[in-house]
């Protein structure tokens, strides 16, 4: 599955914090979260457990990948793209979610950045309805314009009337400059995104698993977890039930051909699936 993502055109990739219960303490590992594959919402969701959240294990799960990488602004991954230089599409919906959240900052231009993502996001929705060629043209001919508009508005108010230093305002207006080299990357290339919400959909399961598990029992237990995660979260992305596919999987894998694991990977058993119910039977 990995090799699979690594060969994606682009990538999505986060994390997030889970604690462990290695008694008699608790402390906290990071589950990271590696999406790939094709079209808007690629399907594969690949978990990698960690015991910190080191820049390093960034590298370890990304190796030598030359593709898009999209991601929120963590230094891992800023330090992994300045390395390697890859295209990093930074994601939108956490400029928005800045902007959103600044409440008491200057409502007017606020308000008025927050209409024009809304219709950044709009122009993604019909650009994914076309071909990859017509998809770039709309984003150039539409959303660049939205952007330079952006640009030169948060520029301005950052440095123009006053800002309280350390306002949720002031952050979002900071954020946002500190991305503008980037802003508009995702319009030069076809198969990239405006967001990373393929990423963020994948974490979403942790965030409501720790209600009900609250922790890992051990480092071992957080390794399990990543391995059912990545062929659970797969299947759902693919609308295959995760029970079925694995019962099929655990009954077959022992005999299974070791070069042809990649039969097992869902899409290839989804496809097998469908296969068998259109042959006939003599």
């Amino acid at each position: 599955m990995k090799e699979r993502i690594l060969q994606s055109d682009r990538i999505h990739i986060d994390e997030s914090p889970v604690d462990i219960f290695d008694s008699p303490k608790v402390s906290q590992g990071y589950m990271w979260v590696l999406v790939g594959g094709v079209g808007a919402d690629p399907p594969y969701r690949l978990y990698d457990f960690y015991e910190n959240r080191k820049h390093e294990h960034a590298e370890k799960i990304l190796g030598s990948y030359p593709g898009i990488i999209h991601s929120d602004k963590y230094g891992a991954y800023e330090a992994y793209i300045r390395k390697n230089g890859n295209v990093w599409c930074p994601c939108w919906a956490h400029i928005r979610r800045k902007f959103y959240e600044a409440e008491a900052g200057d409502p007017n231009l606020r308000i008025w950045v927050l209409e024009q993502i809304q219709q950044l996001f709009a122009i993604e929705e019909r650009a994914w309805l076309l071909p990859p060629l017509e998809r770039l043209q709309l984003r150039q001919a539409q959303g660049i314009p939205i952007i330079d508009a952006l640009i030169d508005r948060v520029k301005k108010r950052l440095t123009v009337g006053i800002v309280l230093p350390k306002s949720k305002f002031k952050e979002a207006l900071g954020y946002f400059c500190s991305l503008i080299l980037y802003l508009k990357n995702y319009t030069q290339h076809a198969s990239a995104r405006l967001d990373n919400n393929p990423a963020e959909r994948a974490i979403r399961p942790l965030a409501i698993g720790r209600k009900n598990w609250l922790f890992f029992g051990s480092v071992d237990s957080g390794e399990a977890a990543a391995t059912l995660l990545s062929l659970t979260q797969t299947c759902r992305a693919l609308n295959i039930n995760p029970r079925t596919y694995l019962e099929d999987v655990c009954r077959r894998i022992m005999g299974h051909s070791a070069h042809k694991l990649y039969e097992l990977l869902p899409d290839e058993w989804l496809k097998a699936q469908a296969a068998s119910r259109e042959t006939p039977t003599s």
